[in-house]
């Protein structure tokens, strides 16, 4: 028999009425703990949903004001420094006015979101004023062909007079088509620090403020941008191209108490997080103020706590009825509830396991969900849109540094092939080798050695060492070396040499950078020797005994500070199997973990006079890496001249130097 079903007789003892039944008190006491359950467990979740929504305010709030300052940050930094760059370029040369205008076109089109770019110079010797706009697209503007007076304009006045660059507040463009326009400004400085005239580049407010709008229009939420002299330059809840007000001006329209911290931090210019209550509405809010990098720009960003605490209120009742029915139904809406969650879930699960696998196209689904479920989804939308954007900016990187490094390398073949190979100079039984080696620190260096065989059996040759790395320096190192090689073969006299090149490398040299140089000459038949340095370290002469000296003699000063004429020689003589070996800083200052110099003492250790030239540099150039491994090296280069005879030595009058 089925238990509640009627045994007999209405009057039969046997007979279990339904409301006595098990099954209607377990029904009976199962709701009623399941109602103390929801009770219980909604009041807990109410509470924190309360906690947790201040939080997420406060943190969501933070998190989306340093994101949208960095990305203002990063739109900015790209105008700054084209600016900086066209500065630097228009001050120190000597463009024609066409070249000017083609080089300001180029520079406004390959800066993003640019809409045009100013260019003004004052006139200076021969060379006129010029003073041209140059939109993104469309003809440009002669401002001196057509008259106009930028001298007499603020922003001109206010830029030649400032030691740096600032940005404009937002002004209607009407030169560059009607736009609302932010401008950054940079004064033009010549070298003696007389000015040159200002540069500009024009930004549409539209390129600062797209970005923000996803976040402007998020419900509850207001994003407000504020120009360095306080002007609204927008606001989710005020047309700012009509009401040009700052901050202050409409916390007091609208009585905004509540925004006097808020203020003060924009004046101030400092971060600000804090709540506060909005004093028109009543509603609850989280507001972050955040500097726009060092641009004066200010980023503030509100987060209404009342809105979402309201939505938690209509989940609360949700799940209170939700959880009334849940009473009622028993195992069948636990069931279908238990499988509403696990599909989602599951759903999520998978999702999950494509992003593992590498399949970051396919979307999230139930991001609109407004629980947890659509909390887990969104972020993993957010993890997977970050990590597409992220490979694409590690590829274009990746892209634009392999052609960096391309670019470097040909640089580096270039640089070499200018260096002369090392040779053996014949002359009866007189045999004098000369090889050298030179290793740059970066992709291209300024170390160099050159030689040149003069008339008589004579051998000219030069090291010397740029004052900088890189492409700098190797730019100058291709100057120096081609001024010396050029006076070298006007004169084979060192003295005279370093003094010709001393007046050439002088001239135009407005980066002062500067070379030291040792050079000199050697009769392959006689062994005569002169050397002249301008500020280099000193030779080191080898004897055929193994005996090592420094040669120490008066030194002129280093190639392009200015001009001097007088450089001291040296006049030797080396002996059959005599080595003269010269070389940069990069031997003798290479340092060991410890900090430790290679030296004088380490170079004199690493030669040996039985060695050839060649042999010589790279046994020396190799001591010098195994010492100084694993810190970082200097340009090292390495000059090894020998003198080797075949039958009768030198006379005795010849021996030694």
């Amino acid at each position: 028999m089925q238990e509640g079903r009627p045994t007999g007789r209405a009057g039969d003892p046997n007979h279990v009425r339904a409301r006595d039944s098990l099954r209607t008190r377990i029904a009976l006491w199962t709701g009623a703990m399941l109602i103390a359950v929801v009770v219980l467990l909604t009041t807990a979740i109410g509470a924190y949903l309360h906690w947790d929504i201040a939080e997420e305010s406060r943190l969501d709030a933070m998190a989306n004001a340093r994101q949208a300052a960095d990305h203002l940050e990063t739109v900015m930094h790209t105008t700054t420094v084209t600016t900086q760059g066209l500065s630097t370029l228009a001050a120190g040369s000597d463009l024609a006015p066409a070249e000017l205008t083609q080089t300001l076109r180029a520079l406004v089109a390959a800066t993003p979101g640019c809409i045009g770019g100013l260019l003004a110079l004052e006139p200076r010797g021969e060379q006129p004023a010029y003073a041209v706009y140059s939109p993104a697209s469309g003809e440009g503007r002669d401002f001196i062909a057509t008259g106009y007076d930028y001298r007499a304009q603020a922003w001109f006045q206010r830029t030649i007079a400032s030691d740096a660059a600032w940005w404009s507040d937002p002004y209607l463009n009407e030169t560059a088509g009607h736009l609302w326009t932010v401008t950054y400004n940079a004064p033009l400085r010549g070298a003696d620090g007389e000015n040159r005239g200002m540069v500009s580049l024009d930004l549409p407010v539209e390129t600062l403020t797209r970005e923000l709008e996803p976040l402007a229009y998020l419900p509850g939420s207001r994003v407000t941008l504020v120009a360095p002299d306080g002007t609204l330059a927008m606001d989710s809840f005020v047309n700012v191209t009509e009401d040009r007000r700052t901050l202050d001006e409409l916390a007091v329209a609208f009585g905004r108490t509540d925004l006097g911290p808020l203020i003060e931090a924009v004046q101030a210019r400092r971060y600000l997080a804090f709540a506060h209550v909005n004093t028109e509405t009543g509603e609850s809010r989280y507001s972050v103020a955040e500097p726009v990098g060092d641009t004066g720009w200010m980023l503030l960003v509100s987060q209404s706590q009342s809105l979402m605490l309201a939505r938690a209120h209509q989940a609360l009742v949700l799940i209170a009825l939700a959880g009334l029915v849940l009473s009622l139904l028993c195992m069948f809406v636990v069931r279908r509830l238990a499988k509403r969650i696990a599909t989602p879930v599951q759903a999520l699960t998978a999702s999950a396991a494509r992003i593992a696998a590498g399949d970051y196209d396919s979307p999230m689904a139930h991001t609109r969900r407004r629980d947890e479920v659509g909390v887990m989804a969104r972020t993993l939308e957010h993890a997977r849109t970050s990590i597409q954007r992220q490979l694409a900016e590690i590829e274009a990187m990746g892209a634009a540094r392999q052609k960096l490094e391309s670019e470097l390398s040909i640089a580096r073949d270039i640089q070499l092939a200018m260096l002369p190979p090392g040779r053996v100079i014949d002359r009866a039984d007189h045999h004098l080798e000369v090889h050298a080696q030179l290793e740059p620190a970066k992709a291209v260096g300024g170390d160099f050695y050159t030689f040149v065989e003069l008339g008589d059996g004579d051998l000219w040759f030069a090291i010397g060492d740029v004052s900088d790395k890189g492409v700098p320096a190797a730019l100058f190192m291709a100057r120096t070396t081609t001024v010396l090689e050029v006076a070298a073969r006007a004169t084979g006299e060192p003295a005279q040499v370093l003094a010709r090149a001393s007046r050439r490398l002088v001239e135009g040299n407005d980066t002062c950078m500067f070379a030291t140089v040792l050079c000199g000459r050697i009769n392959v038949r006689t062994g005569d020797c002169v050397l002249s340095s301008a500020g280099h370290d000193p030779p080191l002469l080898l004897h055929a005994d193994g005996r090592a000296d420094v040669l120490e003699f008066e030194s002129g000063p280093p190639l392009g500070f200015e001009v001097h004429e007088a450089f001291p020689s040296w006049h030797g003589r080396l002996a059959a199997g005599m080595t003269l070996l010269a070389y940069t800083d990069g031997v003798t200052e290479a340092f060991d973990a410890g900090n430790v110099a290679f030296g004088m003492e380490g170079l004199v250790a690493s030669v040996r006079a039985e060695r050839d030239a060649r042999d010589q540099c790279e046994r020396l150039i190799a001591d010098v890496h195994a010492y100084a491994q694993p810190a970082a090296q200097d340009d090292i280069t390495v000059l090894a001249i020998r003198l080797r005879e075949d039958g009768a030595p030198l006379p005795e009058e010849a021996r030694g130097c």
